[in-house]
């Protein structure tokens, strides 16, 4: 029996090499590429002028989203126990597994420096024995590992996702098999990923609704994480 939470589409990536000589980002491409071996994150706090100018801002320039979910996350028990799972997959199709003996940086920025370092170079820390690693992987292949587990949607009920997945709340569901839980770790927007598109694909899932509004990921996260410890779960 296993947990596993998967924050897809996660609004984590660097500043494309189309825009370095932005003049956001110029002086600070010299010191972090060239000198630091590390990206730049593209963050919508600072970045604006540049998210503005790609396509689907909406859904981008958030890593923080992924910061905060991870520290509800990373310091509960059942993670340092390693009866949870962690998957980040972004919407560049890039997938990270967090480690059970990895603690998530509490200072944003120093969280920043990690992760462009690890996107840029796909792996921290550069020699030795790496902690954290990045590779190419589809949301598809991913859920692929779990094909022995109930896969949960947690999203807010919609038209279109009514029409395509059975919907549970967290009462409903059974403590004694192996989940796992998409939650979107992007700001606004409906999941993009083609399994949405293939009913064939999507058949088993279920829409998991917590709550009547949209909430932010890491509140999803926090609420999943009470519910595992305090809910009678059967480990």
């Amino acid at each position: 029996m296993t947990i596993t939470m998967i924050f897809f589409e996660s609004a984590m990536e660097l500043i494309p090499n189309s825009h370095r000589k932005h003049p956001l980002v110029r002086k600070e491409w010299q010191r972090n590429v060239k000198k630091k071996n590390r990206g730049i994150l593209l963050d919508g706090a600072l970045h604006r002028p540049i998210l503005d100018s790609i396509e689907r801002a909406e859904k981008r320039g958030r890593p923080d989203i992924i910061h905060h979910s991870l520290m509800n996350i990373v310091y509960s028990p059942l993670f340092k126990e390693e009866k949870i799972l962690v998957f980040i997959h972004t919407r560049s199709d890039l997938c990270i597994r967090i480690p059970s003996n990895w603690r998530v940086p509490v200072n944003y920025n120093r969280f920043c420096g990690l992760v462009s370092q690890l996107l840029l170079n796909r792996r921290v820390p550069l020699s030795g024995d790496p902690i954290l690693t990045v590779q190419h992987c589809t949301l598809e292949k991913l859920l692929q590992q779990f094909d022995d587990s109930e896969i949960f949607l947690c999203d807010t009920p919609t038209e279109k996702l009514e029409k395509q997945f059975p919907i549970k709340t967290l009462s409903d569901l059974s403590l004694y098999s192996s989940k796992v839980f998409l939650i979107g770790g992007f700001q606004h927007g409906e999941p993009e990923f083609r399994s949405l598109e293939s009913p064939t694909s999507t058949q088993d899932w279920t829409l998991l609704t917590l709550y009547d509004e949209v909430k932010p990921a890491w509140v999803i996260a926090a609420r999943l994480i009470h519910w595992l410890e305090f809910g009678g779960y059967q480990w």
